[in-house]
């Protein structure tokens, strides 16, 4: 089945789960396993991102890229150590046009501040929502632009929106959402300028996955398409969506971790097996006939090869 909410799997494999246990912790604990084993038929989507920057940073629900244009034209994709080996990294944090797209690693916030400029942070809502909620803390570590580091509390408290005392911040080093019932988003903002730094709800420090593309000298934004690995995201209540909808095979998920936890190795291992097997099938089931297969002509499409051995 395709995805589903955290109320549907409850109620099909709710009492898979021990006594003790309740069914968002065990998802919470079963799923990023999951997720992590493969390129699973509902783990993949699309986004497109337009930057001017010599950089992107992917959303916090996507874990990897696996193929990429920009422009509309197909760019390889580069470890993170590639052009330190290479020709040591530019003074930016764009790469050299040659080498396409290169992974820069996690980032504490999604867009980087000039720091040739004074900024003010803004929490806010997201869309539908219209004002914050009235529980949660957001942390912030910033340096201003006499040089001072600012540990900033923002207690969340309903209103429209909360902005920083300070005016004349430069960099932000670290942000932490601490029991954000909801999604909220940390925006740093000069004038008319605003750069989103930070998105999400619950308990976690931000952090966002960075790609380093050639910045166009003539500085028009460039448009990134992505085909992304879908991340597992914490999930919170019955209305959060699970991605993974095989619910066979997070059934077997369930009772392998339970097996791991009563200290039975063999039937773990067997549930995990199986799990695996439910997820190759439902993937291979999918492709249909675009699943690609390795072919070797010897004689190059010119007709039949005699005498080969």
């Amino acid at each position: 089945m395709p995805a589903t909410t955290v109320k549907s799997l409850s109620d099909q494999l709710s009492s898979y789960c021990s006594p003790d246990q309740r069914f968002i912790p065990v998802m919470n604990l079963v799923l990023p396993r999951l997720y992590a084993m493969g390129y699973w038929r509902d783990l993949c989507f699309e986004l497109e991102i337009t930057t001017s920057n010599g950089y992107f940073s992917l959303p916090a629900e996507a874990e990897s890229i696996m193929c990429a244009t920009i422009d509309g034209t197909p760019k390889s994709l580069w470890a993170q150590w590639h052009d330190y080996k290479i020709s040591g990294i530019p003074n930016s944090y764009s790469a050299f046009p040659i080498f396409g797209i290169v992974d820069d690693g996690y980032g504490p916030v999604k867009e980087v501040l000039p720091n040739d400029t004074n900024h003010t942070l803004r929490l806010e809502p997201i869309s539908p929502d219209t004002v914050l909620p009235n529980d949660g803390t957001v942390y912030v570590t910033y340096e201003r632009s006499n040089g001072d580091t600012v540990n900033f509390v923002f207690d969340v408290n309903g209103s429209a929106s909360m902005s920083t005392a300070h005016v004349d911040i430069r960099r932000v080093s670290e942000v932490r959402f601490e029991g954000v019932p909801v999604n909220i988003r940390l925006v740093g903002f000069a004038g008319a300028d605003t750069y989103v730094l930070a998105d999400g709800r619950g308990d976690f420090v931000a952090r966002y996955r960075r790609y380093r593309t050639g910045a166009p000298s003539n500085g028009d934004a460039q448009i990134v398409f992505l085909l992304l690995k879908r991340a597992f995201i914490h999930l919170m209540n019955d209305n959060d969506i699970v991605y993974l909808g095989n619910v066979n095979a997070i059934k077997s998920a369930i009772l392998a971790t339970t097996a791991e936890d009563n200290a039975d190795i063999e039937r773990s291992g067997y549930h995990w097996q199986v799990c695996r097997q439910l997820l190759d099938e439902e993937k291979d089931a999918y492709r249909g006939g675009s699943r690609q297969v390795f072919t070797v002509d010897p004689n190059f499409g010119n007709g039949p090869t005699y005498n080969m051995y």
